[in-house]
């Protein structure tokens, strides 16, 4: 699932491309993907693009907004007339679209166009209400929630409200396995598998352990990781091992940098110990059982 170094790209790319256009047309190719009328942003002009966790959101003038979640194999694709040129593309479904795993297309009025693509179809786009004001014509009242109230249950994130101190509390609070509270979006948002893993490596922790068995240090040391492995997942734009792909269907390098994360039975990067993989909270779990005792 594509974590916040993933759709932090995509939106930052997107933002570069989008902002100013007006959407002409929204071809909903797949019903379940797509929640809200089409006719209530087609016409709309883009005037911001947001991220909250692992959810993207497009900003519309007339006070709608849509709210974008990739979910496990979610993919935003644009092309259009600033695109990059020579782009790398790996995955030939992306050489041209839609493809047979496109479940919505925004077309914009400059030509320019918007792919969704998911294999699984977990993911979707939902039209919210932005703000209370502006809001036209009267009638969308009550037609959809408010953005908040689809991210009012987030926890604090990285970069964001996550403070050291605010940190410590979560962890001190919570008897659960360290990995699983750094992936509880309701605790910490924004962090998935790949980042949980890694952080917990560098810090020398089994993820096993016990959130508030955890000493101030360890704590301390794992607040720094964290952040340092995302923002590496920003520098290298993203981890592709799977589906992810930027804003313009390219691959991410993260996977080229894993510590742990992925690597069941080589060799550990730090004391050549095997790398071990286990099962915690359904997720894939990887450590080193000698520079994570």
């Amino acid at each position: 699932m594509p974590e916040l170094p993933e759709v932090e790209t995509i939106k930052l790319q997107l933002n570069s491309v989008l902002h100013g256009l007006i959407i002409k047309d929204v071809r909903i190719l797949k019903p379940k993907s797509f929640i809200g009328s089409k006719e209530d942003i087609t016409g709309e002009k883009i005037i911001g693009l947001r991220r909250f966790a692992k959810i993207l959101v497009l900003d519309f003038k007339n006070g709608l907004s849509l709210a974008i979640h990739l979910k496990m194999s979610g993919q935003l694709v644009y092309r259009g007339k600033k695109q990059p040129k020579n782009l790398h593309i790996a995955d030939p479904l992306l050489l041209s679209l839609p493809n047979k795993h496109t479940r919505v297309i925004v077309d914009f009025s400059n030509g320019d166009m918007l792919f969704f693509n998911d294999l699984r179809i977990f993911g979707w786009m939902r039209i919210v209400k932005s703000q209370t004001s502006n809001l036209k014509p009267q009638n969308l009242e009550g037609k959809y929630i408010y953005l908040d109230n689809l991210v009012k249950n987030l926890g604090p994130e990285p970069f964001k409200d996550l403070t050291l101190n605010v940190f410590r509390k979560i962890l001190k609070l919570s008897n659960k396995p360290v990995k699983a509270v750094l992936m509880d979006q309701e605790r910490i948002s924004g962090v998935g598998n790949i980042y949980a893993n890694d952080s917990l490596f560098l810090s020398g922790i089994h993820p096993k352990r016990k959130a508030t068995e955890l000493s101030v240090y360890e704590i301390n040391k794992l607040y720094v990781n964290l952040l340092k492995v995302l923002r590496d997942g920003l520098k290298w734009g993203g981890a592709s091992e799977n589906n992810f792909r930027d804003a313009f269907g390219e691959m991410g390098k993260v996977q080229e940098h894993f510590y742990v994360y992925g690597r069941d039975k080589e060799k550990c990067i730090r004391c050549g110990e095997t790398i071990r993989k286990i099962k915690l909270g359904g997720r894939g779990t990887f450590f080193c059982p000698v520079c994570q005792p």
